[in-house]
């Protein structure tokens, strides 16, 4: 997907990229005497507080500086020294991610100074210089005051005007910029946390269990970007969402909390759920339990500090349902007959079906350590795990009898490992650069013994058992690693970044359709529309169905389920490769200027030979035109061109009336499941299978094909 912003006017047009995300801070500005006249040579020295971490520069001939790779946050201390001059000092300075915050000023010589001049930042980073797009900067406080139901990233995104939140089973999907949620993309530091594969209504690995991806309790602070100008940004047509996660300070902290939600800490029925007749009652009974712990110290004073963050995610949803609602044929006596039967003939053990709950179990543990090596360098590693267990619980309503062993269970673990080194090389250069590896297994199964699904009509119900049709063949394996690194030279008014941003993903799915096999069995009824047998009678006196269907391995030796043979596993792989120069026009107007150019490479899949001499052929020969596409070869790479340019203006240089814009192009990536359909359906690996009147078979191994 790609999007051209042109102050609020937005374009959208079709395309493909990576995501990156951004990590660090910087501070740059002039250093004058009282005069106005340059400072060459000037120090500036920045004091992480919290760790004692220290970033310098000296400005050039012109008196600029400019220091890169800064920690998000703060507090900083800022200390802005010149021989035979007064020290300059700013303290409680807090840098916002992403952004370069402006620090200038003149010096007044010691002659005219008894002091050095401390001044106390309170800027609320609004007016930021390096701003030109639409952000939302959402702060460590931010995150411990506003209100949060959920303790869900989309508590914190909603504050974003340009953000529509969609709550479903999978949790929260979020739009941004009107665009689908497959088109944005999400960073922990710097690493793609996408489902990049695109299941998760989410967003987000593991989403489709309705897991959060990270605790919030680890995070310090994330920025919601709708139009950034930062050639660096990338990735995504609706937005951006890159969070930092906490780190340890000098000083050992830490936390234990706990939440508790459940029907007497909510209102009543939604309005938008009660009919014209209805009243609104209590919600039916449900508990969602959040509990966790986290510390951050040092390990050596002023070099060396861990963080480590627990959480546990329970939380149990009924779904009673109350039978004199049933508006179908059957009685609760034939439906208890029903289980019997099933159980006294084919040892099948379908379950409840009045009390359905749905469960969520998760962990998440995040730990980090970072290394201040010395002033020019800076080290993080940080390793984070999600784990979640979601029973889907079929339900039951006024129209249908759902058995709980027809429900859909779905676990998933995901494992992101991110080593960020920062560096600075005297005065002119420096360098970022990000490793990240993140590896997602996702395994949705069927509740319950192996069994084929079943659907019974019951005059204006349907009682349905057996396996949830879906789950019986599905697993997904995604690992993803990527490189970015951006290289900053600084030449007096222009800072120019090289980067590159380079992105590897290996997938394997598994996917089968009613792989334990579907039947149907429908009411049956003579000319004149008497009924002769129910659907019940049918399956019960142990005649055909009415319908059956099946999708099955072509290749292997036919076991069925998750160690089915016939995976679709391909690789993609994106590079990109951008230039950026940023620019400080005059005191009061900075620019930036960038161009990016992002190319996919996707891998060749399993060829059909048949189809491909033969139907191609008929197919062309109809006037088709297929653009040489044949079954088993890959995407043709096309490159992706994103120019960029914006500008911010403080229009009386104190900071009190800005006007910034813009114009760009911003490529998205595209969900893998879309174009990975070509690698499953080619013919040769899966087979489907749709017939009417034939035998239930209670096998699952041994269906028709």
């Amino acid at each position: 997907m790609k999007k051209i912003y042109v102050g609020l006017i937005a374009f959208l047009v079709s395309a493909m990229a990576f995501s990156q995300g951004v990590t660090t801070s910087s501070i740059g500005g002039k250093i004058t005497d009282n005069t106005g006249e340059p400072l060459p040579g000037a120090t500036v020295v920045a004091i992480y507080v919290p760790t004692g971490a220290k970033y310098g520069a000296a400005t050039d001939f012109d008196g600029y500086y400019r220091i890169s790779n800064m920690r998000s946050g703060g507090p900083y201390r800022i200390t802005i020294s010149y021989v035979g001059f007064n020290d300059y000092v700013q303290e409680n300075v807090n840098l916002t991610l992403g952004q370069s915050t402006t620090i200038s000023t003149g010096l007044a010589e010691s002659a005219t100074a008894l002091d050095e001049v401390v001044v106390t930042a309170t800027g609320t980073g609004v007016f930021s210089s390096s701003k030109t797009g639409t952000e939302t900067n959402v702060s460590q406080r931010d995150i411990q005051t506003l209100p949060s139901a959920s303790r869900s990233l989309a508590d914190f995104v909603r504050i974003t005007p340009q953000a529509q939140l969609t709550e479903g089973n999978d949790g929260f999907s979020i739009s941004l910029a009107g665009q689908n949620n497959r088109y944005n993309a999400i960073y922990i530091d710097g690493a793609v946390n996408n489902d990049v594969f695109g299941l998760a209504g989410s967003g987000t690995n593991g989403g489709q269990t309705g897991v959060n991806p990270f605790s919030v309790d680890a995070i310090e602070t994330f920025q919601v970007n709708i139009a950034p100008f930062d050639v660096r940004q990338s990735g995504f047509s609706g937005g951006s969402i890159n969070a930092i996660t906490r780190s340890g300070s000098n000083e050992f902290s830490g936390s234990v909390y706990g939440f508790i939600r459940n029907q007497d800490l909510v209102g009543k029925t939604p309005p938008d759920l009660v009919g014209d007749d209805e009243q609104r009652e209590k919600v039916s009974d449900f508990s969602a339990y959040t509990y966790g712990l986290r510390i951050g110290g040092p390990i050596v004073k002023d070099k060396l500090f861990f963080f480590v963050n627990y959480e546990r995610q329970d939380e149990e949803t009924p779904q009673p349902f109350n039978f004199s609602n049933y508006t179908g044929r059957s009685t609760l006596g034939d439906i208890d007959g029903l289980s019997n039967f099933l159980q006294s003939t084919y040892g099948y053990d379908p379950g409840i079906f009045d009390d359905n709950t749905r469960t969520l179990e998760s962990n998440k543990l995040v730990a980090k350590i970072d290394w201040n090596i010395n002033q020019d360098h800076k080290i993080t590693f940080r390793h984070s795990y999600v784990g979640a267990d979601n029973v889907e619980a079929r339900n039951s309503g006024n129209r249908n009898i759902g058995f709980i062993n027809g429900s859909e269970t779905f676990k998933t673990t995901t494992n992101s490992t991110a080593l960020e080194w920062s560096s600075r090389y005297g005065n002119k250069f420096a360098n970022n650069f990000v490793l990240g590896y993140t590896r997602v297994r996702d395994d949705r199964d069927p509740a319950g013994a192996p069994f084929p699904t079943v659907d019974i009509q019951d005059g204006g119900g349907t009682i349905s058992f057996g396996a949830e049709p879906f789950s019986t063949a599905n697993l997904l394996d995604q690992d993803v690693f990527t490189i970015t690194n951006n290289f900053d030279v600084f030449a007096g008014r222009h800072t120019f970044t090289f980067g590159t941003n380079l992105e590897f993903a290996k997938v394997k799915n598994l996917f089968f359709a009613f792989n334990y096999g579907d039947y149907t069995f429908e009411d049956q009824f003579d000319d004149n529309g008497i009924l002769l047998s129910s659907g019940l009678n049918q399956f019960l006196t142990i005649q055909n169905s009415d319908v059956y269907q099946h999708g099955y391995s072509l290749v292997g030796d036919g076991t069925v389920g998750d160690e089915s043979d016939g995976a679709s596993e391909f690789d993609t792989f994106l590079l990109g490769l951008y230039v950026q120069d940023d620019i400080q026009v005059t005191d009061n107007l900075k620019a930036i200027v960038g161009f990016r150019v992002d190319v996919p490479y996707w891998s060749d899949g399993a060829v059909n030979e048949d189809f491909n001499t033969r139907t191609v052929g008929l197919l062309e020969a109809a006037g088709k035109d297929l653009q040489g596409a044949r079954v088993g070869q890959g995407i043709n790479p096309t490159a992706m061109v994103a120019p960029r340019v914006g500008f911010n203006w403080d229009v009386n240089g104190k900071g009190t009336t800005q006007i910034r814009g813009g114009l760009g192009v911003f490529t998205s990536r595209l969900p893998l499941v879309w174009p990975g359909g070509t690698y499953n359906n080619n013919g040769i690996t899966g087979g489907f299978m749709f017939e009417f009147d034939q035998p239930f078979e209670p096998d699952v191994n041994n269906q028709f094909k």
